[in-house]
């Protein structure tokens, strides 16, 4: 076989192939072969009769489209190859012969992965979001746990700004009752703003047995009816008042299980700085991705983009059909035109292309593999993540052919753990910090650990002095 490629574009070559005759007349007898068990032919048995005889009753161009069939992909792959070439989409083929004289001669026009280097991915400088939890981030934490605890009491008074009431209530647009909007003995925090501000207003001062109507514009996002004026009649069924446990020991241990309010205010505390730390990783992740992307210009295939775009909308259009709107209905509700969608997507598609073929790029040059244990890990947590077992989502994985996605993604991820392991950081939490919340292990923890199971690691051990043969396994003579 001989091949050559000729630059297009920057990510678009033209593959030409030459493939001797020799090879072509063997795919053109096994054509030829595979038809005769489909032809009756008298004098001859199923499979048996002769290839010129074959072309003769089916016509020479129904034994050579066969063979293409068969042998063409093949000699495509057998190509890109030997060119080190990396489709991303189908190709244009043109094949210019296929016979036992030429051979076959053939090109592929072909989108492909840019080729470059990856930039230096050390010392990329940045300031770590914020972190830190103040004593109001506790105090309303604290508040919300009272909220769960608090005794609600039916009380024979106007309601007031805090109250619950249970109300009736019913919506009307155009003269027209709005039926699925309809709700019965439902419970109301006055204030909450849970239907629509003005509710707060007009509830204020209303006793058990009271009706009221009001005006007021439906939300944005009200399916079918967002923005339409709307009128709400109400019906009040009962008062209720909401009391709040004192922040106490007592509380402490009624809410918690812990003894005194200063453990439970510490484990609070704890529990909203690990997540406001994952949260401030998150965004520094992102920070420093972008940061290293932009140190070079990568030419885009037409075709990744599209594909990004593409499935950017089928998860629109699944959006949709899980609520039971149209794809208007879900952009509108999210304050967006069909063209800003577009626009946006087609920004967003170009800026994640990108930055897969960088960390692709910079994964093949540290070197940087999939570990089994990375698989597992992956897989468990898409198991948490749907609630269903490890076992169902390796077979899902399996059935879809996804495998190769989601180790493109593991790989990815590594890749990027190594940039922000390698950049320039300030303002990150100490590792006492880390630590005392529970996202880093504790190292004199996995000392002792090591000390109470009798493993000596070498290196570790004066007596060991290194040498793996001295290595103590508990249960091993």
């Amino acid at each position: 076989m001989k091949t050559a490629v000729e630059t297009l574009e920057p990510v678009k070559v033209k593959l030409s192939v030459e493939v001797e005759p020799k090879r072509v007349k063997q795919a053109l007898d096994h054509a030829a072969r595979e038809l005769a068990k489909q032809v009756t032919i008298p004098g001859f048995r199923p499979g048996k009769a002769p290839r010129r005889l074959l072309e003769q009753r089916l016509g020479e161009g129904v034994v050579t489209q066969q063979a293409m069939d068969n042998v063409l992909s093949d000699y495509y792959a057998e190509a890109l190859q030997a060119e080190e070439l990396e489709p991303v989409a189908q190709p244009e083929v043109e094949v210019d012969s296929f016979d036992e004289t030429d051979g076959c001669v053939f090109t592929a026009t072909l989108e492909v992965r840019p080729s470059f280097d990856p930039p230096d991915h050390t010392g990329i400088a940045v300031t770590h979001p914020d972190w830190e939890v103040d004593e109001q981030d506790v105090d309303g934490q604290l508040e919300q746990l009272r909220e769960r605890f608090a005794e609600v009491d039916e009380v024979e008074r106007p309601a007031e700004h805090g109250d619950l009431i249970t109300i009736d209530l019913d919506v009307e647009v155009e003269g027209q009752t709005l039926d699925s909007s309809a709700v019965q003995d439902a419970l109301y925090e006055i204030g909450s703003g849970g239907v629509t501000p003005k509710l707060d207003e007009e509830a204020i001062g209303k006793q058990a047995g009271d009706t009221f109507s009001y005006t007021d514009t439906l939300p944005e996002d009200y399916p079918k009816h967002g923005g339409a004026e709307a009128t709400f009649h109400v019906t009040v069924k009962d008062v209720r008042e909401k009391t709040l446990p004192e922040l106490d020991d007592d509380f402490a241990t009624t809410a918690s299980g812990f003894d005194t309010l200063d453990e439970l205010k510490d484990d609070v505390r704890r529990s909203l700085l690990a997540r406001s730390i994952e949260q401030a990783r998150h965004q520094l992740r992102g920070q420093i991705l972008e940061a290293y992307v932009a140190r070079v210009d990568v030419p885009l295939p037409p075709a990744m983009i599209e594909e990004e775009v593409q499935q950017r909308v089928a998860q629109l259009d699944q959006q949709a059909e899980q609520y039971g709107l149209s794809r208007e209905q879900v952009l509108e509700a999210q304050g967006m035109t069909a063209e800003q969608f577009e626009e946006t997507t087609r920004q967003q598609a170009e800026q994640g292309v990108k930055a897969q073929l960088v960390l692709d790029a910079l994964a093949r040059e540290l070197g940087i593999d999939l570990d089994p244990s990375d698989l597992d890990a992956e897989i468990t947590r898409h198991a948490q993540q749907h609630g269903m077992p490890p076992e169902q989502i390796a077979q899902v994985i399996q059935e879809q052919g996804s495998l190769p996605a989601l180790v493109g993604d593991i790989l990815r991820r590594k890749t990027i753990d190594a940039i922000v392991d390698a950049a320039d950081i300030d303002g990150a939490p100490s590792d006492e910090v880390l630590v005392d919340v529970g996202l880093k292990a504790d190292p004199q923890a996995e000392e002792a650990d090591d000390e109470a199971s009798g493993i000596v690691v070498p290196g570790q051990d004066d007596d060991a002095g290194g040498d793996p043969s001295k290595l103590i396994v508990p249960g091993r003579d």
